[in-house]
């Protein structure tokens, strides 16, 4: 394990997914132009069903409908109705919002169990469940037989199309229907409108049927929502300060940060963990920014990132935080790497015993790079900031000064490409440090 001398928040819980959700869809509820939305009377968010699974976190809201209706078709074939907003975040913190129509075939079969979600169906349920993307309309009808995924012949996916409604039901059976609420077509069929005839539509029950799964998508991609997406290899675990920064370094960073992410997704060896938590401590128990280690058992590296520390730093500092973890986490890569047409990491490995040591390596082959990276992103993500040095400095920060910060957690530990500075070099390095505290603490995220 390696730690920084200079990098809150227990690793997040099931209890704060659905705030979270919610906090989301009170502020972008009016952005849907969905018949479902006006008829919700109770959105039960203490009842909410939050699972994981390879498309990430989902959760699922139960609601009822207002005015006493039920939703089926003009056909009167559906009953039993059990509904769900369903939330899913993206690698960019945004939410896709999914209504969940579920249609047990016994009357008195009940759903509210929370062994019914998006990756899983009771494996004694029959029935149908229909899944709406609201913000395209575009939905899918799945029929279950003893809690499987009931596939139809291409053919047969005409057959399978049913359009869904609000409604009353009569005392003698007879289903009045008031509302449209949706279209949809067969498992693996489109709704309406129609996204196009490759687009299987939304899944549920499993996270996909076999003919809408990664098994369509080429290695290192996974099937998500409709799309073959690049599998993400870093669990992201942080929050406040830490996950807004993660977040912006990762969509907004320049090459030099993007190619450390990029490592560690699609068909990496290797898996991430960030988390964020209170304190962070060493192997020698002293308290530190951040820290980085390797599970070689299960090619695993967990970076921990104080959120303690963080708090009271400059946003730019921060980063630089972040940023040498996942450095931390590329040389482990290096090091660790099977793959024989790996050139960089193959050359790098050559050389790793002259440094030492980790930080040793680190200021001299990564300096450069992560001063660049500070000046990019301070100028272009953080560039409130940016502006504010240069009218209290009446200049713009210097390439000196990014690379005074990219020396924290290194310099410390008084690695031999520091200890080899003259004095008037580490004096020089030290003056343009101190004006790291000047900086704003404030992060750009709601």
């Amino acid at each position: 394990m390696t730690s920084c001398a200079t990098e809150e928040i227990a690793q997040k819980n099931v209890a704060q997914s659905p705030l979270e959700a919610k906090v989301w869809f009170d502020n972008h509820q009016k952005d849907y132009n969905a018949t479902v939305l006006n008829y919700i009377e109770d959105l039960q968010w203490q009842n909410a069903i939050v699972s994981n699974g390879e498309i990430g976190e989902v959760v699922e809201v139960p609601f009822t409908l207002t005015e006493n209706l039920s939703a089926s078709t003009k056909e009167a074939d559906q009953y039993n109705d059990h509904h769900r907003l369903m939330f899913v975040r993206d690698e960019q913190n945004v939410y896709k919002l999914f209504y969940v129509q579920i249609f047990a075939n016994d009357e008195d079969y009940s759903v509210q169990d929370k062994n019914y979600n998006y990756y899983n169906i009771k494996d004694n349920f029959d029935g149908n469940i229909y899944v709406q993307e609201l913000a395209t309309n575009i939905g899918n009808k799945i029929k279950f037989k003893d809690g499987e995924k009931v596939e139809h012949s291409t053919t047969g996916k005409m057959q399978e199309y049913a359009c869904v409604y609000f409604g009353w039901w009569g005392s003698d059976g007879s289903f009045t229907p008031l509302y449209e609420v949706g279209c949809y077509g067969g498992s693996g069929g489109n709704g309406v409108p129609s996204g196009g005839g490759e687009n299987p539509g939304p899944s549920y029950g499993g996270g996909g049927t076999s003919d809408s799964n990664s098994e369509g998508c080429p290695a290192g991609y996974r099937y998500k929502l409709g799309e073959c997406v690049l599998v993400e290899r870093i669990t992201n675990l942080l929050t406040g300060k830490a996950k807004c920064l993660n977040d912006l370094l990762s969509s907004a960073g320049n090459n030099f940060v993007k190619n450390i992410f990029s490592q560690f997704a699609g068909k990496s060896e290797f898996n991430i963990q960030i988390v964020s938590l209170p304190k962070v401590y060493s192997s020698t128990n002293q308290e530190v920014n951040g820290t980085t280690g390797f599970d070689k058992v299960n090619s695993l590296m967990t970076i921990e990132i104080s959120t303690s520390r963080l708090d009271g730093l400059a946003a730019l500092e921060s980063a630089r935080i972040i940023l040498h973890e996942y450095i931390h986490a590329d040389m482990y890569r290096k090091l660790n790497t099977t793959n024989p047409n790996d050139a960089d990491a193959r050359d790098f490995k050559k050389v790793f015993e002259t440094y030492e040591n980790q930080h040793n390596a680190m200021a001299q082959v990564y300096l450069t790079s992560m001063r660049d990276a500070l000046k990019e992103f301070h100028k272009t993500v953080l560039n409130s900031d940016y502006n504010n040095y240069v009218k209290y400095y009446g200049e713009a920060p210097s390439d000196a000064f990014y690379e005074a910060m990219a020396w924290g957690g290194l310099k410390d530990s008084n690695v031999k490409a520091w200890t080899d500075l003259s004095a008037d070099k580490k004096a020089s390095i030290n003056s343009l440090a101190s004006r790291v505290p000047i900086l704003s603490k404030t992060v750009p995220c709601p």
